[in-house]
């Protein structure tokens, strides 16, 4: 990866390729000038890779603003780790994954993406307890690990999935996901999901660890005292625990300042007992609206 000021420390995948441990994330920020700002302070900062998704609709925006960029940092694209994701489509005849990625790849302006993750385990339009979740999902994976077999994409994942969704994933596949992206803090840990990652080889990367700032979260009482007693904010404590833990993350912002005071949450440790303080303030309480996974058959 390219030089920073502070370099990101990378983790290697079970595809034997290497991933920054924090990711920028691009969830709502739309506009070519949005974007622009963002990635260019994102880049100056030291990220080293960026998070998106079909659902964001703003990978052009990010292709067009990393070709304009890159050179400004010295970076190329093999500096940069580019995550994308895409849902299960509700026709059984076919996912669309290689016209979706080959649209990415479009959009990035780029020959291949570092990791495509199937987004949710169930088709938009589709109900929680609609039978044909499963084939529709199992699909997706399955087109995503023939791209993968391509050369397109270099590695695959799930995101939003449960330990059933996680474990059915053998019987139909013999590609282990290289990683899996889920809302996790101190109050939604997800003990079961995290055991079956590391028992697999599964990487596990947390998004919202800031719970989209929700008071009950950023004013934990546990979390109001590591923060007080290091002298850093509530944030810098919430993308501290899961870095401490070796998880990473993918904090997002539109804002300058705070986009770099993200990225420097890598530099503050939380210690063990710290650690095992927030661990247990899990009260299996999740704050992001749509990611409701374990509902879906």
């Amino acid at each position: 990866m390219g030089g920073s000021k502070l370099d990101v420390p990378l983790v290697t995948l079970n595809t034997g390729y290497k991933m920054p441990i924090v990711l920028f994330g691009t969830y709502k920020i739309t506009g070519q000038d949005a974007i622009d700002l963002a990635v260019d302070t994102a880049l100056d900062a030291g990220y080293r890779g960026f998070d998106t998704a079909k659902y964001y609709k703003n990978e052009a925006e990010i292709g067009n603003a990393l070709e304009k960029f890159l050179p400004k940092y010295d970076l190329k694209r093999e500096d940069i780790f580019l995550i994308t994701k895409f849902p299960p489509a509700s026709n059984t005849e076919a996912t669309g994954a290689d016209r979706l990625i080959q649209e990415s790849l479009e959009n990035f302006k780029t020959s291949y993406l570092d990791l495509v993750y199937v987004h949710y385990p169930k088709a938009d339009e589709r109900a929680n307890d609609d039978p044909e979740n499963f084939a529709n999902r199992r699909d997706a994976y399955l087109a995503l690990a023939k791209l993968k077999d391509s050369g397109k994409i270099r590695s695959i994942g799930v995101s939003n999935f449960v330990l059933r969704h996680f474990q059915e994933i053998p019987k139909y596949s013999s590609v282990v996901p290289a990683a899996t992206q889920l809302e996790y803090h101190p109050h939604f840990t997800r003990n079961d999901i995290r055991k079956y990652c590391k028992e697999q080889g599964i990487y596990f990367q947390a998004f919202s660890s800031l719970g989209r700032h929700h008071p009950d979260l950023i004013g934990d009482p546990v979390v109001a005292e590591i923060s007080q007693k290091h002298g850093v904010n509530p944030e810098t404590v919430l993308l501290a625990f899961p870095l401490s833990q070796g998880i990473g993350i993918v904090p997002k912002s539109s804002n300058p300042d705070r986009i770099r005071e993200n990225f420097n949450a890598i530099r503050f440790k939380l210690s063990q007992e710290e650690i095992e303080k927030l661990n247990a303030r899990d009260k299996n309480k999740y704050y992001i609206s749509r990611a409701h996974g374990w509902e879906v058959l």
